[in-house]
């Protein structure tokens, strides 16, 4: 036995499948989350808005204002997330070491230069020239590269 429905208000997609041999039943839903919707969906929902209005009743100016002003907000909010991420990207290219400070604490394992292993504390991380360097707790330093393992302290 399949079920199907669609509630076009939500956009749901809800399919219930049974088994008779089976009492289980398995249950699908699909749903667009209303806070993800873009300026061109608000702006088709408030296109059909005006066109769907009753016209005894029309929308008042105040309302129509309001969801105006809720469209710029939506617009504006859009345009300040996308600037923030440009600049977390630049700052980040910009500074390689942050990308690394979150080692400090943490116990690393790395390969030295002679192939073997040793573990340690991350005491401070740093740079050397070009290079993102971190000393560990007995003072040993190493290239960020040379890392094979990251556990919590």
């Amino acid at each position: 036995m399949v079920d199907s429905t669609i509630n076009p208000l939500n956009n749901y997609t809800t399919s219930n499948i049974g088994n008779t041999a089976d009492t289980s039943n398995t249950t699908t839903n699909t749903k667009n989350d209303a806070s993800s919707i873009d300026e061109e969906g608000f702006l088709k929902l408030f296109i059909e808005g005006l066109k769907n209005q009753d016209p005894m009743s029309p929308m008042s100016n105040s309302e129509m204002m309001g969801q105006l002003t809720q469209l710029t907000e939506i617009q504006n909010t859009m345009n300040m997330k996308e600037i923030l991420k440009d600049l977390a990207s630049s700052i980040q290219s910009q500074n390689p070491v942050g990308q690394f400070l979150d080692l400090i604490g943490k116990t690393v394992k790395v390969q030295n230069d002679n192939n073997e292993s040793t573990e340690g504390q991350v005491l401070s991380v740093g740079k050397d020239g070009e290079n993102v360097v971190f000393e560990l707790m007995n003072g040993d330093s190493y290239n960020v590269n040379q890392i094979i393992g990251v556990t919590e302290a």
